[in-house]
């Protein structure tokens, strides 16, 4: 027999947590919707996230995890079974509005869309990038832009990466464009378009914890309700 790839077990370790999360009476009363971010390279939207789900006590889904998994019909399709009968049925047909509206479809789309949608379903989840904003119901999720002056995030990234400011003005413009080539591609939408999102933070202008309590009470605002626990505090 060969060996699970360590992706097949990062996938079922979730489907547990997500089985275990749901016999808990308090937490399944509450309602916590997932939050999807996007952001522009330099926002520092990858620690921003991790400290969100810390705070919160949800999980994080980053882009390199939705990446492989929409790449593999076994993994997304592991992870819509997870979600009963009821809620697959509801995510085939908003699937379906989706790839008969804007999107172009394909296998890497619809996996993708499926796998976001089933963790959109069971909620307390932090989603970074991957088109999560576009995908999912406007109920189901708050959806937040990270954006800052571009300066702001090329002296971030020389900072962060130890990088020369034009390999750091280099590295800005390359992601800017892959981030757009991506959303244009699979959603024909522009990803800086703020009508996409309900909330628009400029990370230049407020510290960390500004950030983790403005959305936070975005997030509260929505309709999302802390359960008793680590995400209470």
């Amino acid at each position: 027999m060969h060996e699970s790839h360590p992706l097949d077990e990062l996938v079922k370790e979730q489907v547990q947590r997500w089985q275990a999360r749901r016999s808990a009476p308090v937490r399944e009363r509450a309602r916590q919707p997932a939050i999807a971010i996007s952001r522009m390279p330099g926002c520092g939207g990858g620690a921003l996230a991790l400290a969100l789900a810390r705070r919160l006590g949800f999980d994080l889904f980053g882009k390199e995890l939705l990446h492989k998994v929409a790449q593999s019909a076994h993994l997304s399709e592991a992870m819509l079974r997870s979600v009963d009968e009821k809620a697959q049925s509801a995510i085939s047909e908003w699937i379906e509005s989706l790839f008969t509206g804007r999107f172009i479809g394909g296998e890497y789309a619809h996996h993708l869309s499926r796998t976001l949608m089933a963790i959109a379903v069971h909620g307390r989840a932090i989603i970074l990038g991957r088109g999560a904003a576009l995908i999912l119901p406007p109920d189901s999720c708050l959806r937040v832009l990270l954006i800052a002056p571009r300066e702001d995030r090329i002296r971030a990234i020389m900072s962060r990466d130890g990088l020369g400011r034009k390999e750091a003005e280099r590295l800005v413009v390359r992601v800017e464009s892959e981030r757009r080539a991506f959303i244009r591609q699979h959603f024909h939408e522009e990803v800086l378009d703020p009508l996409l999102y309900d909330l628009t933070l400029n990370t230049a202008g407020l510290d960390r914890e500004a950030q983790l309590s403005t959305i936070r009470t975005a997030w509260e605002k929505k309709g999302g309700q802390a359960a008793a626990g680590p995400a209470g505090d």
